[in-house]
């Protein structure tokens, strides 16, 4: 997903700084403000609560119920001021990235690959609702999973819309596999921003033959890298992406921060 556009907020402290503003996509599917910190810069010792501070005043301005921030693996003392200012860690994640100009092993057998047409918008989201189970929106237990499954249905459905993701539909003969969305970034990487196989063809080797697919396809059509985002919870894809030999960037780590400290009901469709 492309990252939504913040106001820019001046830091707590002299020498911090800080980035945050809502964040649309989320707030629209969840039906309550979503909020997300884009930038955090403290200097050593800084209060975590005091830096924050006209963040969660702002936040309560907006009414907001839950903020996000993601930061590097090796940003310990913003992450350790987030937690006293009530944030919590959910989860890390890694970036698996391929350079195109190794040789990529070809698939025992191609699968189908097509751009997504209206009529598979139903069924894509169905597999959307169902096959991302290790997200931080699940592992966060104070939030309802309906968010999740909502969550990524709506993305298939913006995607098909946008003008800058393209929706892709893998097949084998006439079944469904599952699907990715990508997105050519102007450095001539391929971004994967959301990938799935269908749960019911899950366990049958589809995995390893899509992505392998996928990779051949991306170099045919001139891509000089793939990259993605997964959640280190994820380990059956983490594996995959080692087994194809996918290199491992750094971690990120993600923080949320529920207001008011108490578990989110699901609001109505």
């Amino acid at each position: 997903m492309t990252s939504p556009g913040v106001d820019a907020e001046p830091g707590g402290s002299v020498g911090s700084t800080i980035r945050f503003g809502l964040v649309p996509w989320d707030t629209d599917i969840f039906g309550f403000p979503v909020a997300e910190i884009a930038e955090l810069s403290l200097p050593p010792g800084t209060d975590g609560a005091t830096a924050l501070g006209p963040f969660l005043a702002w936040c309560a301005t907006h009414e907001v119920r839950l903020a996000v921030c993601r930061l590097d693996h090796d940003r310990l003392h913003e992450s350790m001021a987030l937690e006293e200012a009530g944030f919590r860690f959910i989860e890390s994640v890694h970036a698996p990235r391929f350079e195109l100009d190794r040789p990529v092993d070809p698939p025992d057998r191609t699968l189908r690959v097509r751009r997504a047409r209206p009529g598979d918008l139903e069924a894509l989201q169905a597999i959307a609702a169902s096959a991302f189970t290790t997200g931080r929106y699940l592992v966060d237990w104070r939030l309802p999973p309906e968010l999740n499954h909502r969550r990524y249905a709506a993305w298939v459905g913006n995607a098909i819309r946008s003008s800058d993701q393209v929706v892709l539909v893998a097949e084998d003969d006439d079944t469904l596999v599952g699907f990715f969305i990508v997105e050519r970034r102007p450095d001539g990487t391929e971004y994967w921003h959301l990938t799935a196989v269908a749960p019911s063809m899950q366990g049958r080797g589809y995995g390893l033959r899509l992505w392998r697919t996928m990779l051949s396809r991306a170099r045919e059509e001139g891509a000089g890298s793939v990259e993605t985002t997964i959640s280190a919870h994820n380990l059956p894809v983490m594996s995959l992406y080692a087994r194809l030999g996918f290199g491992f960037a750094a971690t990120r780590m993600t923080f949320h921060r529920i207001f008011p400290e108490r578990p989110i009901l699901v609001p109505s469709a």
